[in-house]
């Protein structure tokens, strides 16, 4: 199981976290691995200056945009699904 947070709290929700969130939610349901990922909202990942971060299995991520989350997700998540 892929663990996946995106922080939504105040900084990250101004910079698109929430659509990032989103984002990731149809790709999974598009890749059907509702039962591989394991996806869920943070509202602080310490990372404020380098909004919105996402967590996937322990490492930080910054910047993950909305326009930036359909490619970080199959280069940073699907490939860990795929080592699983």
């Amino acid at each position: 199981m892929v663990a996946v947070k995106v922080c939504v709290g105040s900084s990250c929700h101004i910079k698109g976290g929430v659509q990032t969130l989103k984002t990731f939610r149809d790709l999974i349901d598009e890749y059907e691995l509702s039962g591989k990922v394991d996806l869920s909202a943070d509202l602080c990942l310490e990372g404020c200056l380098k909004a919105p971060n996402v967590l996937v299995d322990g490492s930080v991520y910054g910047g993950i945009t909305p326009d930036k989350a359909e490619e970080f997700f199959r280069q940073r998540i699907l490939v860990r699904v795929d080592d699983a």
